[in-house]
């Protein structure tokens, strides 16, 4: 049985999310599904069906290999249909200065390379691929919540100098609301000019595409429930269907289970954040806001508030969700952020919500993701933790594990931060009770530092 940190509502594989990305993308095409007894044999079985499942099962079977993706739903039922669609810098929990203590200079400029990478192989997909993902925005704004924050922001500028080569903007209270980007309890902003925001469910869904023409075969409400090693080949199973791989990847992210395999157990914390969507705001509506910018928007609290206006004039506002996947703790999240956008953006006090839904995203014990051997197997894999940043990070980390599976790179191509493995959070069975204190404490921090 797979062992799950959350209650079985936060893994609900029958429907996918009540999203707006769902409901504004074309339908996926129906995938194949297993017999209810049988055998299967593939060169690869990639356990998980979202943006990093599929970037890895697309570049190997574009070099030649069998390829079978497992995804206990469909595609999109998890992060990737849910996610804000900000495609962006990202990936670690910690800033580029804290990771080069650990890493080196080199290292971690190595990181922020990558980081952009993602970003730009997005880009090409959507060119490419011709995905109309409902693009938009320059880059996006850091927003300065108290007064003590600018001096922060006005370091992360300069550790961006420093590590990348990305332009960045300070901008005064005065300047944020002269370009549209006025909101209660703002100081300042840094316009990080890179990336960019689109409908998540559409980019998923060319990816999709690109697979099935790949030939890779996908499965949905196909969960794989373990899987043994048997000598040079690897036998996973699910229900009474029996499927034999050589080489195993684990995909699955923020909706890992703690068993599958053992390795990950304590090493992940899920997190739940919430999405709220506005119905289309008139532009007076806006206008008296002044809020018209459709830049990307997130704030320098460390349980952050994002933003974005999406081309239809809907206004998208997510943050931290509930603690637990109950119905009382998603009730106390959604009021949180009806609460936080009604403080924030107080023009739209009577403005309608048309959809809210939840998601997990996946951070690590380490504070960065990782890209390699799952440690104690010869042949299984894994890419995950993105942080939050999964659009961008979550693509460009399925292709480099697909090329480091074949040989096209090697560690030394991804970098030490990428492919460290991650520790294990101390006393990881108390995790959940340990996150729940540190968010009244970062709340307080937030509201009073």
């Amino acid at each position: 049985m797979l062992k799950r940190i959350y209650q079985p509502a936060a893994y609900r594989t029958d429907t996918l999310p009540d999203s707006y990305w769902v409901e504004s993308a074309s339908p996926l095409p129906a995938c194949e599904t297993l017999p209810e007894e049988g055998q299967l044999k593939t060169d690869i079985a990639i356990i998980g069906g979202g943006y990093c499942g599929l970037s890895t099962a697309l570049e190997l079977a574009k070099n030649g290999a069998s390829v079978a993706v497992f995804d206990a739903g469909r595609s999109g039922w998890g992060a990737s249909g849910r996610n804000g669609g900000f495609c962006c810098m990202g990936g670690s929990g910690k800033g580029f200065g804290q990771l080069a203590k650990t890493f080196g200079e080199d290292a971690v400029k190595q990181f922020a390379r990558h980081q952009r990478d993602a970003i730009d192989l997005v880009d090409q997909r959507l060119n490419d691929w011709n995905i109309d993902a409902d693009r938009h925005s320059d880059g996006e704004v850091v927003l300065a919540h108290k007064p003590n924050r600018v001096a922060e922001l006005a370091h992360e500028a300069q550790e961006l100098s420093h590590f990348t080569t990305i332009p960045t903007e300070l901008l005064s209270r005065d300047a944020l609301k002269e370009r549209g980007l006025c909101a209660a309890e703002t100081y300042g902003g840094l316009h990080v000019q890179a990336g960019f925001g689109i409908n998540p469910m559409k980019y998923l869904s060319g990816l999709h595409e690109q697979c099935v023409r790949a030939g890779v075969r996908i499965f949905e409400q196909a969960t794989i429930e373990r899987f043994e090693e048997d000598g040079d080949i690897y036998r996973l199973y699910a229900g009474n269907t029996q499927i034999t791989a050589a080489k195993i990847v684990i995909a699955t992210n923020g909706y890992s289970a703690e068993n599958l395999p053992d390795w990950i157990g304590g090493r992940l914390m899920p997190v739940f954040s919430g999405i709220l969507i506005t119905r289309p705001l008139r532009q007076d509506e806006l206008q008296n806001q002044g809020w018209t910018s459709d830049l990307m928007a997130f704030d320098s609290r460390i349980l952050l508030h994002y933003f974005r206006k999406l081309p239809d004039n809907r206004f998208l506002f997510g943050g931290r969700g509930g603690i637990t996947a109950t119905p009382k703790a998603f009730a106390a999240g959604t009021q949180d952020l009806l609460d936080n956008v009604k403080r924030m953006f107080p023009a739209w006090l009577d403005v309608a919500f048309t959809h809210h839904w939840n998601g997990l995203a996946c951070l690590s014990q380490s504070w960065r993701p990782y890209i390699g051997r799952v440690p104690g197997h010869h042949d299984v894999w894994t890419a995950l933790a993105w942080h939050g940043n999964g659009v961008a990070m979550a693509s460009l980390g399925g292709k480099l594990l697909a090329e480091r599976m074949l040989g096209i790179c090697d560690e030394d191509d991804l970098g030490a931060v990428l492919t460290t493995p991650m520790d294990k959070f101390p006393m990881a069975s108390f995790r959940r009770v340990a996150r729940s204190i540190g968010y009244r404490y970062y709340g307080m921090h937030d509201r009073f530092a």
